[in-house]
């Protein structure tokens, strides 16, 4: 008897669990606009899909930190793209058609620097409510850690595009194969930069192109 009672009075409390609607776990709100966007990029070279990268940061950040590599990029099998040209390239050409509301700073490693800024938010805790956005790659994106900004981390989003989707599909990669092969793919090269003047698209080309010779 005993034992029936309690049998019953289980079932009953698995009924009410039942009947209970599920626990939702508070969810982080993404804010319609951020303070700070960080773009970190290698960009050898720059191509349409850094460009967009830059536009979607600026159209939801009140201002926009774009960290240029200015480094030699030397890979066996590749064409090596030389810092100094890109640094020439985003100085002179590059920089006349990025939003307003971006600067653009150089040196050192694009992602370092996100840590850096970051970290040292962070650190000091100064960020007065600010919040913040990396954008980047869907493939790069696991490299960023919140553990390294823990006093900000509820402040920092990680925006990231996976290309040929969110993003336009071409890759440094492809446009570095073209470049190399600019007899043939001159036109393709043209094509992966940005939606800028043919005039400084030509001018690109040539800067880099220069090497090859």
């Amino acid at each position: 008897m005993k034992t029936d009672i309690l049998v019953e009075s289980w079932k009953n409390f698995i009924k009410e669990q039942d009947e209970v609607d599920p626990i939702t776990l508070p969810m982080r709100r993404e804010p319609e606009r951020f303070s700070v966007g960080l773009v970190p990029m290698s960009a050898k070279p720059f191509h349409k899909g850094h460009m967009f990268l830059i536009q979607a940061a600026s159209e939801k950040c009140d201002r926009v930190i774009v960290y240029v590599s200015i480094s030699d990029r030397s890979r066996k099998g590749e064409i090596t793209i030389h810092g100094e040209d890109m640094q020439l390239i985003w100085q002179s050409i590059i920089t006349k058609h990025l939003p307003k509301n971006v600067k653009c700073v150089y040196g050192g490693s694009p992602v370092g620097k996100v840590y850096e800024f970051l970290g040292n938010i962070s650190e000091q805790g100064t960020s007065g409510g600010e919040t913040y956005a990396i954008y980047t790659g869907q493939d790069d994106a696991k490299r960023y850690q919140d553990k390294y900004w823990s006093n900000i981390k509820d402040q920092v989003w990680v925006k990231e595009f996976l290309r040929g989707n969110d993003s336009p599909n071409i890759s440094g990669t492809l446009m570095r194969s073209y470049l190399s092969n600019a007899s043939q793919d001159k036109f393709l090269f043209l094509d992966g930069l940005p939606d800028i003047p043919d005039s400084d698209k030509e001018e690109i080309f040539n800067i880099l192109f220069r090497r090859l010779n």
